[in-house]
């Protein structure tokens, strides 16, 4: 995809007398505004998993309590390798 920026020409002035390029300038814009519709994406992607992990537990019932889930991150930050915890009803 291609993104035309029209870069006002008073901008442009400042930055042709101190020798930046408009690509220089444009280039971390460009950037930022790629960054914030990924996180916008992850944004809807969490939501739906949440959403649908909701639902589940809903049909299901299954979860972990605070203790399991505690204890299992607990393990992790030691460094250990402790699998995932069972859900249970």
């Amino acid at each position: 995809m291609d993104i035309t920026i029209k870069v006002p020409d008073t901008l442009a002035a400042r930055a042709e007398s101190t020798g930046v390029t408009p690509k220089v300038f444009v280039e971390p814009l460009l950037a930022r505004i790629a960054e914030i519709a990924q996180q916008g994406l992850n944004r809807d992607r969490l939501r739906d998993d949440l959403a649908d992990d909701w639902a589940h537990f809903q049909l299901t019932g299954l979860h972990l309590d605070q203790g399991e889930v505690d204890s299992w991150l607990a393990a992790m930050e030691q460094g250990q390798n402790p699998g995932l915890p069972e859900l249970h009803a």
